[in-house]
């Protein structure tokens, strides 16, 4: 008996061990680790949605997998920023932004889920990462909003200087690549980071997609996503690109654009040229039920229904408002929101808006805020007055410093955590890192790829 249970011992201690060594810590960040199978994890998923896709997988696989590596640790470090600062996004979050998708492409959600299975894409891993891009985004909006300030004079010489911006709508496609450099670089370390980028300028030339590049060598946030920037108005392209832009043609890359956080080129993949803004304000009411420990999303939904329901069989919708919605500043004068521009509410409340027509009650819809139901009692298009003219002013600013800033906090941020490779192979020959974006990309300590 005692032979049997000392077998059982080992079997369960070597069971044990074996398990650690297949999911070993690959990258330590502070008190948190990235292990090998969350890596292989990531990069089957990265590499499933290029074959679904119907996208080739980089030459470079070195590169391309140290990428994955990067953004994972990217992603990591704005997750612990977020606990730290007390963000966090809820189930229903993730829900909300599922059913979006599916509305996008005109299906149920019970569908879309069915969809991703079919194609073969793990649906919990494809929460995950929508969870990670709902983190990541409230992450940068309060870095953003925390160090970019606008003041009233950079405003008024805005709409002063540049008020053709205000006459012209067009948009660009474009994306973008970064060589970072740390905060004080060597002249041998610019000297390299000029030389890698003009390395990837000649790929582009000979053919290569710039989306493959970006995703090989770049060290800008948006890397994973090939640059992309999207389609973006005048007012919402990073200033270190405007001048480039201004001679750019279609299909081609800018000059390189040296700045603080390193070496830059553009890619203006295609534009639309669009004239005369037509700005249309919008004048609607609402009633708003919130979730909270007491009221379940369900209960909220449900209550929502039934308020609908009295006010078409009679009930006025302000008498209702103000009995129930949860919204105290609009509630008091009966849910009215009064005109507003365009942009000023939520994504999911803006599409409402502008979708519903006049006097039409809207079904049950759900924003971070709650359930809501809502209906627009006008529309009126309006000229560009002051106060539209230094919100968009506003806007451009900020937009056009958001990136740089986003990239600088980044180095900025690693530079502040506490950064190790491990490797289980080569202990005798670990090291602690400071770890700086130098490092990240170029650390030839450990490839787990190499074993």
């Amino acid at each position: 008996m005692k032979y049997i249970i000392s077998i059982i011992g080992i079997i369960l201690f070597c069971t044990s061990s074996f398990a650690k060594i297949l999911d070993q810590a690959i990258v330590i960040i502070e008190d948190d680790v990235i292990t090998q199978n969350e890596y292989q994890q990531k990069l089957k998923f990265v590499m499933n949605n290029y074959r679904i896709n119907n996208q080739p997988i980089p030459n470079d696989l070195e590169a391309f997998r140290k990428q994955v590596l990067d953004h994972m640790i990217n992603t990591r470090l704005q997750i612990n920023y977020a606990r730290r600062n007390g963000l966090e996004v809820k189930e229903w979050m993730i829900d909300n932004a599922m059913e979006d998708m599916a509305q996008k492409n005109k299906v149920t959600l019970s569908e879309y889920r069915e969809s991703l299975i079919n194609k073969g894409i793990d649906y919990n891993a494809y929460r995950d990462v929508i969870k990670e891009e709902i983190i990541t985004r409230q992450v940068q909006r309060r870095v953003v909003s925390e160090k970019i300030k606008v003041s009233k004079k950079e405003i008024e010489d805005f709409i002063k200087h540049q008020s053709h911006v205000f006459k012209e709508n067009n948009k660009y496609k474009i994306s973008n690549i970064l060589i970072s450099l740390t905060e004080t670089p060597s002249i041998s370390e610019k000297n390299e980071a000029v030389k890698k980028i003009k390395m990837i300028k000649n790929k582009f030339s000979n053919g290569e997609s710039f989306s493959s590049l970006a995703k090989n060598y770049s060290d800008s946030g948006n890397a994973m996503t090939g640059g992309d920037l999207g389609w973006r108005k005048l007012s919402e392209i990073p200033k270190i690109f405007l001048k480039e832009l201004e001679t750019l043609k279609k299909g081609s890359v800018s000059e390189i654009i040296e700045t603080l956080n390193g070496y830059y080129i553009c890619y203006l993949e295609d534009k639309k040229e669009i004239t005369n803004i037509n700005i249309q304000e919008v004048k609607a009411r609402h009633v708003l039920i919130k979730r909270t420990a007491i009221v379940s999303d369900k209960e909220a939904k449900e209550k929502l229904i039934e308020l609908k329901i009295r006010i078409e069989n009679g009930e006025s919708f302000s008498d209702v408002a103000r009995a129930h919605s949860d919204d105290t500043m609009s509630a008091a004068s009966g849910g009215i929101l009064e005109w507003t521009n365009p942009g000023s509410f939520v994504p999911a409340f803006e599409d409402k808006v502008t979708s519903l027509p006049l006097n039409k009650i809207s079904e049950p819809f759900t924003t971070q805020f709650g359930w809501h139901i809502l209906e627009v009692l006008g529309r009126r298009d309006q000229d560009n007055t002051e106060i539209i003219m230094q919100n968009l002013a506003r806007q451009y600013i900020t937009s056009s410093r958001t990136r740089e800033v986003i990239d600088a906090w980044f180095i900025e941020l690693k530079e502040q955590n506490f950064i190790k490779y491990v490797s289980e192979n080569n202990k005798k020959n670990q090291r602690n890192i400071n770890l700086k974006k130098r490092d990240l990309k170029n650390t030839n300590s450990w490839d787990p790829f190499s074993e």
